[in-house]
């Protein structure tokens, strides 16, 4: 029924009271006369009425209540299922795992997905489990308290009870419980986290700054200077730690192969006497001196090792082996002895492993500051010898800078001669031209007229003035070529060339002069040889030098070989001893990759290692006047020693250089480098005169 329909009832049943109570009030006010019977039956009537129209307006009341109520608890119902699958989830969804017990039977009453996962039961197993179940035995009573604390306190906290999973293995759990009163009856809610990585983490961390602090300790023991004091200090400490009753340190010697004995603590000296004379090798197969990590040896008579069985004697029965290393090189070995066997864990070893590298570095620390203050002391002991030589250190300087002084003043006088010599040189060499060419032109026009009238001997006159003002014009002209080539007035004309086309040139030349001496000369490799760029007249002139000096030296019936190569920087630098000798600025200045190597070779009478620097200097000459042949090839006396210099002046404007292997008695070899590529020509002789380039005018 509406609202509307009860607001009708309720106006019909007021207005039907009314009118009942209206007749009621008449009737008793009025005469019986008035108040007929009649409106009496109307009045009940409508009394009736009223109250049917009641009646059935109650009826319709409470079925509307009825269909509220109804209504409301479908409500209530789907709210309680809607905050039951919330719970579900949340308790699913929980990233820790969640477990509910009865708190009076200790029966398991709910577990979500991630506690299943954690001990590895499904939760039809867990169902029939109790509380206790899940935990080890010895853990049976922590968890048994934990649950009668909750009781008592409403929640309990536990840092680790271990639990035990479906495949036997088990883990560290920490606890949140707290109980849950519903009235009747109380559940304990438990939260199960797995703390056993935290918990080891919390060990090794504990276990890292114990050995910290015990290597503080150490490393505070022995901060001295004194080496003895480090490693006594050292081994008192180890064995503390590592309850041991005896120890030694042996440091590894200079030779880097043997360890002598340096210090040792609670050793008899007889055992001490063995192992001090008795070095340990390095190489040796015995753990106990060879170790690159830590080792325990225990029954030690059963090893074959000199320690070991020196310690045997003495009634230890192990020892542990600890390398000392500074970085990563060994610097020596720590035993520490037991009378009794030991069975040390991983982490004490690798802890003791730790102790060896830090007190390694502690040891050759200490071994540097002796070895710094002993240096120390010997440079106060020389700064010492210092003061008392400084006077004659002033001295001596006093006397070195006259004798300097006086070395300057000969040395500007040496040049001022040179540079007279030189101009003395081009004076002469110039002034010679003139007379001699017109002794050699009037020489050669009487020589070519047809004059009957001379004898024999006027002719034989005339033929040796013409040859001798011939000789006198080559050495004027030799010493004008070194002069040019001092002074650099004459430049390097470079075309392509083949060498062999110079050799065969003069060959065809000097045929006439080898014929007459039965002399061969052979030039071999010339086909294997490249084109380079030279000049085509120094070069001519180098080697008509070369040739002249290898005939006029080899004896009749000798032999002048010739031979070329190509030579690289790798076959250079293996002669760079030799090359340095005769031009100390050759590789300074060497650009070439490659270069042409020439070599002539004559049987003559050899040069001496003294002199075959000296033979590339003007006007030097080697052996005795009897060696020399005679005529220009076979003349009785030495030349003028300016053709080597004039050789060396003219490889090195091409950029090369000039050397001599010889041996006296076992003839001589010339070599000539030139080079294959262009490059900077080299300084050339070092004796430049620019005082005669006005002599060089016009010639």
């Amino acid at each position: 029924m509406t609202s509307a329909r009860k607001k009708t009832a309720v106006k019909i049943l007021i207005l039907s009271i009314g009118l009942m109570l209206s007749g009621l009030i008449a009737e008793a006010l009025l005469p019986a006369a008035v108040f007929s019977p009649l409106l009496h039956l109307a009045v009940v009537v409508l009394l009736a009425v009223s109250l049917v129209i009641l009646k059935v307006a109650g009826g319709t009341t409470r079925t509307h209540r009825e269909s509220e109520y109804s209504h409301e608890l479908q409500e209530m119902q789907r709210e309680v299922d809607k905050t039951i699958r919330r719970y579900k989830s949340l308790l699913e969804g929980a990233g820790n795992a969640i477990f509910v017990f009865n708190a009076d039977s200790g029966i398991l009453e709910e577990v979500n997905r991630k506690g299943c996962e954690l001990l590895g039961f499904s939760k039809e197993e867990m169902a029939a489990m109790r509380g206790k179940d899940l935990v080890l035995e010895d853990e049976q009573g922590k968890f048994t308290l934990m649950v009668y604390r909750v009781k008592r306190r409403g929640r309990a906290h536990s840092d680790g009870i271990t639990f035990k999973k479906s495949d036997g293995s088990s883990f560290l759990g920490e606890i949140d419980a707290r109980l849950i009163d519903l009235g009747d009856e109380n559940l304990v809610h438990v939260i199960v986290r797995d703390v056993t990585y935290r918990h080891r983490a919390k060990l090794e961390i504990q276990q890292r700054n114990r050995e910290l602090s015990i290597l503080n300790n150490i490393l505070a023991g022995t901060q001295t200077s004194d080496l003895q004091t480090v490693l006594e200090t050292t081994i008192k400490e180890t064995l503390e730690i590592f309850s041991a009753e005896g120890g030694t340190i042996h440091l590894l010697e200079d030779d880097g192969k043997s360890q002598v004995l340096a210090a040792s603590i609670n050793i008899s000296p007889e055992l001490n006497a063995k192992l001090a004379h008795n070095k340990l090798q390095c190489a040796s197969d015995c753990r106990l001196s060879s170790v690159q990590r830590c080792h325990v040896l225990n029954s030690l008579e059963e090893f074959p090792c000199h320690i070991a069985m020196a310690a045997a004697e003495e009634g230890w029965q192990c020892i542990t082996a600890a390398p000392l290393v500074a970085k990563t090189d060994l610097i020596g070995i720590m035993h520490i002895l037991t009378r009794a066997e030991q069975h040390y864990t991983t982490e004490e070893l690798r802890f003791l492993s730790t102790m060896g590298s830090q007190i390694g570095i502690v040891i050759e620390q200490s071994r540097l500051f002796s070895e710094l203050n002993w240096k120390n002391e010997e440079l106060l002991r020389s700064h010492r010898l210092l003061e008392k030589s400084s006077n004659k250190l002033a001295v001596s300087q006093n006397r070195l800078r006259k004798n300097l002084t006086l070395v300057e003043r000969a040395n500007a006088e040496l040049e001022r001669f040179d540079r007279m010599k030189s101009h003395f040189i081009g004076m002469i060499s110039h002034e010679f031209k003139t007379p001699l060419t017109s002794v050699l032109g009037g020489a050669e026009y009487l020589l070519n007229l047809d004059n009957r009238d001379l004898s024999v001997e006027q002719r034989r006159m005339l033929e040796m003035i013409y040859n001798g003002g011939h000789r006198l014009n080559e050495i004027v002209s030799d010493l004008l070529t070194v002069i040019k080539l001092e002074t650099s007035a004459s430049p390097v004309k470079k075309v392509s060339l083949q060498l062999s086309e110079i050799i065969e040139t003069l060959q065809e030349q000097f045929k006439p002069l080898l014929n007459e001496r039965k002399q061969t000369l052979s030039f071999r490799n010339k086909e294997a040889l490249p084109y380079f760029n030279g000049d085509r007249e120094y070069l001519e002139e180098v080697f008509n030098e070369l040739l002249e000096n290898a005939m006029k030296f080899t004896p009749d019936g000798g032999e002048i070989i010739i031979k070329g190569r190509v030579v690289d920087r790798q076959a250079l630098a293996e002669k760079a001893e030799l090359l340095i000798r005769f031009n100390p600025g050759f590789y300074e200045h060497q650009s070439g990759s490659c270069y042409l190597e020439v070599q002539v070779q004559d049987s003559g009478i050899g040069i001496r290692v003294d002199e075959q620097l000296k033979i590339f200097d003007k006007f030097y000459e080697v052996g005795d006047i009897r060696h020399h042949s005679s005529g220009k090839h076979k003349f009785q006396g030495k030349g003028t020693g300016l053709g080597l210099a004039i050789v060396k002046g003219m490889v090195e404007a091409h950029g090369g250089m000039v050397w001599v292997e010889s041996s006296a008695g076992s003839g001589s070899s010339f070599f000539l480098l030139l080079p294959l590529e262009e490059i900077p020509g080299q300084p050339t002789l070092p004796f430049v005169q620019q005082e005669a380039l006005p002599f060089l005018t016009g010639l």
